[in-house]
């Protein structure tokens, strides 16, 4: 790992910055790449004071334009890529029948073209390396999908497939690709989250109990370089991830239990 590079989307935070923090940790340079100027120049510094090189750039990952120039710019920033991190994320709660079509794109846009956009620009740069990887985002929602996260689950089931599809076909390349699928994990990403329970959402993050009910990235993201490293296919983290994968082995199709739980929130 020592001297290679990886860029991070939504570095600017939460598994984002951990995750680059831990390549760090590893001798690896990063790109951060985060929607905020100030939390990616902040995860930058965190990096640089680890001893390897660090940029910031600000980017949208569902403006297509914006990541098909990143590419370019971490080329002249550091000189090569061999390690994508589709981190960058926002998520929703609440009956899909009171969801907006304009929050339904906005989700889409991030979660799910956000992992289509930087596989697409980055594969022509991570081709030309010895060695190279990709990581995607998804969540537990991708092993299961949840009643009441019907939209996000959406978007992290199509990550999850479309993962599975493209490690395939890199099969006798020199990429990798890991998918992974985080629990709860205390992210900050319920601050921004919409639907109806986005205020329950928003309340839960900031609860004195989060810190019982929401893991921290740090674990995560050491088991994700690991993933890197070792060339994983996937990385299910945390006890309720894990739960939900094994509900969906033993029951598949069988939400209706949980629906009548998380409908609770939503009358």
């Amino acid at each position: 790992m020592t001297g290679r590079v990886a860029v991070v989307t939504g570095a600017g935070g939460g598994i984002g910055r951990e995750i680059a923090v831990g390549l760090a940790r590893r001798g690896v340079h990063v790109a951060a790449s985060d929607v905020r100027p100030g939390p990616a120049e902040e995860t930058a510094r965190l990096v640089r004071a680890l001893g390897v090189d660090a940029s910031a750039h600000v980017v949208d990952v569902s403006d297509p334009e914006a990541v098909a120039a990143l590419p370019d710019a971490v080329l002249a920033a550091h000189g090569a890529c061999h390690v994508l991190v589709n981190n960058a994320g926002v998520t929703s709660a609440g009956s899909f029948e009171k969801e907006t079509l304009e929050d339904i794109r906005w989700i889409v846009d991030i979660n799910l073209w956000g992992v289509v956009h930087g596989c697409h620009a980055f594969l022509p740069v991570l081709r030309r390396q010895d060695e190279a990887h990709i990581v995607n985002m998804a969540s537990m929602v991708g092993l299961l999908g949840l009643p009441h996260n019907a939209v996000y689950a959406l978007t992290k089931g199509a990550v999850r497939s479309f993962s599975e599809a493209l490690r395939g076909e890199l099969v006798g390349t020199a990429i990798g690709l890991t998918t992974v699928f985080p629990g709860a994990h205390r992210t900050g990403i319920t601050e921004t989250a919409r639907g109806s329970q986005r205020a329950l959402l928003a309340e839960m993050g900031r609860s004195r109990l989060a810190p019982a009910l929401m893991r921290s990235p740090t674990k995560l993201a050491e088991q994700v370089v690991r993933a890197v490293e070792k060339d994983r296919a996937r990385v299910v983290g945390g006890i309720a991830a894990r739960a939900l994968d094994a509900w969906d082995r033993l029951a598949p199709v069988r939400t209706g239990p949980l629906g009548r739980i998380t409908g609770r929130a939503d009358r």
